[in-house]
Order: structure tokens, then sequence, then C-alpha cells
């Protein structure tokens, strides 16, 4: 008896193994999925409005969104304050302003693109202006802004494009981007 089982369960131990290899083999012949469209990740998010883990986007908030945006306690002052987001938008809103990052652009953060003499190219907000100089706060280094002195400018032009990098949660999973639309719809954090 001890033998028939044990010759039972060599049989399945060796259907298990052969399942596997050939579940490996079949998913690595088969073709990537076609990539989804901003569009359809937007429709996709706006079925269950109330999908995502507040707690579980802080750590995708703290790591594609505070270099440039506050939060309450956290993040930096680049990009637009997102504390009190959810007063003024709704969750469909937020997501295309995410998608879409040049689409409205606010007069206050409006960037500058600065051709230099030199043929360099300085892009940032306005931080301050006088007769001889601008101080431009640039995505690179937020906490340093450059100083670049007007006889070194020899074109200006509004920018556009947004600071905010477009395609920043193409390749997030569906369930960080709804975890990060959840934190910033739900109370800033103090700290």
């Amino acid at each position: 008896m001890t033998r028939s089982i044990s010759r039972s369960l060599a049989a399945v131990g060796i259907t298990m193994v052969s399942f596997a290899i050939a579940a490996s083999v079949s998913s690595a012949q088969a073709p990537a999925a076609a990539p989804v469209s901003r569009a359809q990740l937007l429709e996709a998010h706006m079925k269950d409005e109330k999908s995502g883990s507040a707690d579980a986007g802080r750590p995708v908030f703290e790591k594609l969104c505070a270099g440039c945006h506050r939060f309450g306690a956290i993040g930096k002052d680049v990009g637009p304050d997102l504390t009190t987001l959810t007063s003024r938008f709704k969750r469909r809103d937020i997501l295309e302003s995410i998608l879409w990052p040049s689409k409205i652009i606010s007069d206050l953060y409006q960037a500058e693109m600065l051709e230099l003499t030199d043929g360099n190219v300085v892009t940032g907000m306005l931080v301050r202006e006088n007769a001889t100089a601008l101080l431009i706060r640039t995505g690179e280094n937020p906490d340093k802004p450059v100083v670049v002195t007007k006889a070194r400018v020899a074109n200006r032009v509004t920018s556009a494009v947004s600071l905010m990098p477009e395609g920043l949660i193409d390749a997030l999973p569906h369930d960080e981007i709804a975890n990060l639309l959840a934190f910033v719809s739900a109370p800033a954090p103090e700290k």
C-alpha cells in the first residue's frame, strides 16, 4: 500500500512539474499585452472611483510626486500645492491632470524657457526677476534656484509644456494608480 501511495505521489509530482514547465513555456511564448492608451486608463479608473488604498498610495506619491508637489506636510513647492485638491477638483480632473499635464497650465505655474547666448537652455519657474537677473527654479534641482543674468539670455519664451513630465504614471500597475488617487483624495498627512 505504501508503494502505491508513493507511486501516486510520484505521478502527481511529475504531472505538477510538467504542468509548471508547460505554463512557463507558454507564458514565455505568449505575446505581450497591447499597451493601454491614456484614455483607456482614465476610463478604467473612473469605473470605481472609491478604489485604492490611501496608505498604499503614500509611497507612490513620495516616489513620483513629492519632488515637486506638496501634499500636507510632505513634498516640495515647485508645482501646485495639492493639499486642498479635492475641495476644488473631482477624481477625474485629478487623473486627467496627471495623464495630460500640459492640457491646462495655471498662470502661476507657467514655465519660462531661457535660451542662453552659449546655446544652453534653462527651463523652470520664475521665482523672482530684477533689472539684471532672473531667479529660476528648475525641476532638476528645485531646492536651489538658478540665477541667470539677463545679459546671458538670447531668447525668452513662456513654455506651452508643463514642467510635469508626460507619461509619469503610464508604466504603473492599475492598483498603484488607484492607490495614488486614493492618497491625494484623502485628508492631507500632517507628517
